[in-house]
């Protein structure tokens, strides 16, 4: 009897790991026709990127209304302003996974492909079905899966369990700097900048190299997405509300792919100084018990 139940078992999860694998390279494939197509079609003329008839058309979003006492909120700007802006449900309560796709495509203009995986991923992350299941958007909260340490625009869950809202004075930070469009290498300075402060300052630090890929995953998302301009993540990033007049500046026809956003993740994360020059191998200092401002 334990034989067989060990052989179903094995059998069960190689099959299942097989199925993973071929539908992930299936969106990869997807993925790089797309990219072939944004190379020989015209982009979208600006202000022609969210077409007639949706939420976004001519630079009208709807209404935006922060987020109120009772309401779900995650560690995810893009997901918050979604619901601040009623695309989502405004409260962040009972998501399908399946409605995410669209959503994010058409309000972020994001390739096919790359809107699919995202809530899947996070999907699996939960351990939840992402064709039936549902989720609050708080449930994305949990520690060390999406959420991370050393974020560019929260706090650290050591000192903000909920992560349900931006911390004013990190992304206050980040927008200080001398410049009005931000680059790779100002999201890789300031990276590197966060991680050294962070491991310094928070006793129960922690940062994966899959968890620095998300940081520098949305560093990309921020550059692509909204091109850097300082002026627009003032918005997105400190009220969670996209800005008046605004559209995606990534304007291929295709969308924005997981190719072309892979090359700017890399370009940020391997550009993080700090990885190499030993400042994060460094012996910590003591450990402090008491909570401070992160």
């Amino acid at each position: 009897m334990f034989l067989w139940i060990a052989l179903k078992r094995v059998v069960y999860i190689a099959t299942s790991s097989i199925k993973e694998f071929l539908y992930v390279a299936s969106l990869y494939i997807w993925d790089f026709i797309l990219v072939v197509l944004n190379l020989i079609t015209p982009d979208f003329r600006s202000g022609k990127v969210i077409s007639n008839g949706r939420p976004g058309y001519g630079g009208l979003w709807p209404q935006y209304v922060a987020s109120q006492a009772g309401d779900s909120r995650s560690p995810c700007p893009g997901l918050n302003a979604l619901a601040n802006h009623g695309i989502l449900p405004r409260d962040g309560k009972n998501i399908k996974f399946a409605d995410l796709p669209a959503a994010i495509r058409k309000t972020y203009n994001m390739s096919h492909p790359f809107s699919i995986l995202l809530p899947r991923q996070a999907a699996q992350l939960l351990n939840r079905d992402p064709g039936s299941d549902s989720f609050d958007l708080s449930d994305l909260s949990v520690h060390n899966m999406i959420e991370h340490d050393a974020s560019f625009c929260r706090k650290d869950i050591y000192y903000d369990v909920t992560q349900a809202s931006a911390a004013a004075p990190v992304v206050n930070d980040l927008l200080a700097l001398e410049t009005e469009t931000l680059a790779a290498a100002d999201m890789s300075n300031f990276l590197g900048k966060r991680r050294v402060e962070c491991r310094k300052n928070n006793p129960q630090f922690s940062l994966s190299l899959g968890q620095k890929f998300i940081g520098s995953t949305n560093a990309a998302f921020v550059l692509k997405v909204f091109g850097g301009v300082v002026a627009d993540l003032r918005s997105f990033l400190g009220e969670e509300r996209l800005p008046e007049g605004w559209e995606p500046r990534t304007r291929h026809r295709m969308g924005l792919t997981m190719s072309e956003i892979n090359m700017k993740i890399a370009h940020i994360e391997l550009g993080v100084k700090e990885e190499v020059d030993g400042t994060m191998a460094a012996p910590r200092g003591p450990l402090v018990a008491a909570k401070k401002a992160d």
